[in-house]
């Protein structure tokens, strides 16, 4: 037979002491763990186009001064794609955030390697954590289309906007394009946009994972792009537009600068 002891006022005392203590850490384990806030909890639904599968799981992830970029900066295309969620960021939130090629907590890390086959050459995979942010793809294309939905779902704060930290809804985010080619025109024959406008308009199809971009550059509005043994082409056919304003070309130098431009994104 096992015989029980009832316990004395002071082990009970001390029992119940231990109780509140244990109970006391639970609530402040919890406490540390946060849940998304109003607005980001609308994030995944912002990600344009539609992802093929994003599963939120209703916590935050934070970018704060202390979050780092992890890429293996001795590949030219996570170098420069690296580069740009750091310059995005900074444009986003303010903070000026420092590439390493070591792993810690807190950080948003870039990487070719665990990639599904089924994501091809542009797809990716977002797994949002509260400790970590993981964009794996198969190739730099596909870590910049991830990049693409990041900057779509940090929490837009409007005028409450604070310098400390940025919520990112957690989650998993998988997508790849159904379509190779996912193109846009700019008619700048009838209408002449300059170097910068058509940066911006290469910003903007970016954004939106579209990966093709058709300059019109000449019609009977307009000529616009140099070609050096036939300089009347521009000096002539380059001075006019719909609606009689000046026009204008771009140099075999510009072209190439918007060339580059389009490659980087």
């Amino acid at each position: 037979p096992i015989q029980t002891m009832p316990f004395s006022p002071i082990a009970r005392a001390g029992f119940h002491c231990a109780a509140f203590i244990v109970l006391t850490f639970l609530v402040a384990a919890c406490n540390n763990s946060k849940s998304t806030s109003p607005e980001a909890k609308l994030a995944f639904d912002r990600v344009i186009p539609k992802p093929s599968a994003a599963n939120a799981t209703g916590k935050t992830f934070l970018i704060t001064k202390n979050t780092t970029i992890v890429a293996d900066t001795s590949s030219t295309g996570l170098r420069d794609v690296s580069n740009y969620l750091v310059e995005n960021l900074k444009a986003i939130t303010g903070l000026s955030l420092n590439v390493s090629p070591k792993e810690a907590d807190g950080a948003i890390i870039l990487t070719l390697q665990g990639g599904s086959p089924s994501l091809g050459d542009e797809g990716y995979e977002l797994q949002i954590e509260e400790n970590q942010v993981r964009i794996i793809a198969n190739k730099p294309a596909g870590v910049f289309h991830g990049i693409q939905t990041l900057r779509q779902i940090i929490a837009d704060k409007g005028e409450k906007a604070s310098a400390n930290e940025w919520e990112v809804a957690t989650g998993t985010i998988t997508d790849h394009p159904e379509y190779a080619w996912r193109g846009s025109m700019l008619d700048v024959a009838r209408h002449f946009f300059p170097v910068e406008d058509v940066k911006r308009y290469i910003d903007l199809l970016s954004y939106y994972k579209i990966n093709i971009l058709h300059l019109h550059l000449s019609d009977d509005q307009g000529w616009r792009i140099e070609i050096k043994s036939w300089p009347n082409l521009t000096a002539i056919g380059g001075q006019s537009q719909v609606g009689g304003g000046k026009g204008g070309f771009y140099t075999q130098e510009q072209y190439k600068e918007i060339v580059a431009y389009a490659a980087r994104r």
